[in-house]
């Protein structure tokens, strides 16, 4: 039997006492549960313990829950972060995938057994990394050249982030260009690709469960969605079946897009050297609304050209 000293410990934030009351009578038994109504007291937590995982509430007073898990990010970088909110705040969304890396996005009035699920992935990923966080990885999923995939039917996008990456990142990537969800699939069969850079939407192709998919069977993949789009329930299913690493609006914003892809390379690197953690970004279980052709269609297409990573190996 665990004891309190052996147990995972959670770090739930939220300013409504009766909210973290009953988180944590919700994961007592089987967790060291620590709570406060302050991100500030949050953030000095984080400094003097280990926490496998922070839960935070959107919505708070002197700090939100966005600027929470960005600060972090930088402080403990091994901790799980997830959002909980009642509101599906499009800022907050957006913030939480470029600026908290946020593994799960939890909608607020939760169902106990959900949020027990995704509370229990998240700490089990963070402890099996702990585990593993001193020992050499055995073995690198690529070489240290890139090729970068821009999914798009744009020709002005496209010469945009050809001029950017030329300037930006000379002799970094070789760049891939698709104008359909087919020829995508095609490079991704033939390439070694490591980021894939995508809109939402090209021609009639809806590039989102592409985009879900293609994290469950190249979890090694960096995924960046550069779009005009700002809808608050296909961003969050990006981050909880998609595990999207950066949002990028259009136009393009040169500043935002540089450092965007340069996160991307940075973690396209981490996971290199280190590729067991790719179980941090596994991803929900697809929704039915997924269409299972399609599914079936990149499953076939990605086996063929690699085995698929299983999850939390």
């Amino acid at each position: 039997m665990a004891t309190e000293s052996t147990k995972p410990t959670l770090l739930f934030v939220d300013d409504e006492e009766r909210i973290l009351r009953s988180l944590r009578m919700l994961f007592a038994a089987n967790y060291r549960v620590l709570v406060t109504t302050s991100g500030v007291e949050a953030l000095e937590i984080l400094r003097r313990e280990k926490i496998h995982a922070l839960i935070s509430d959107q919505r708070m007073p002197v700090m939100a829950g966005v600027d929470l898990l960005r600060q972090a990010r930088e402080i403990a970088p091994n901790t799980m972060r997830l959002l909980l909110t009642g509101y599906l705040d499009i800022e907050a969304i957006i913030g939480s995938i470029n600026d908290g890396e946020v593994f799960r996005y939890i909608s607020k009035p939760w169902n106990a057994n959900d949020i027990r699920g995704i509370v229990d992935e998240a700490a089990g990923i963070a402890m099996s990394l702990e585990q593993s966080v001193d020992s050499a990885s055995s073995q690198r999923l690529g070489g240290d050249a890139m090729s970068l995939l821009l999914i798009d039917d744009s020709p002005e996008t496209a010469s945009e982030l050809k001029a950017l990456i030329e300037e930006s990142f000379p002799r970094t990537f070789a760049l891939e260009w698709a104008t359909s969800l087919g020829e995508a699939m095609t490079i991704l069969e033939q390439k070694n690709v490591s980021i894939v850079v995508s809109e939402t939407q090209v021609g009639d192709d809806d590039m989102t469960p592409f985009l879900k998919t293609l994290k469950r069977f190249k979890p090694h993949v960096v995924t960046i969605v550069l779009t005009s789009f700002k809808d608050s329930s296909l961003l969050v299913g990006l981050i909880n079946q998609g595990q999207v690493h950066r949002f990028l609006p259009k136009p393009m914003r040169r500043v935002m897009t540089v450092r965007g892809i340069q996160s991307g390379i940075e973690r396209s690197r981490e996971i290199q050297s280190r590729p067991e953690i790719v179980r941090r970004h596994q991803v929900e279980a697809p929704k039915q609304e997924m269409d299972a052709g399609l599914i079936n269609r990149i499953r076939g297409l990605f086996q063929r050209g690699a085995r698929p990573a299983s999850p939390g190996t």
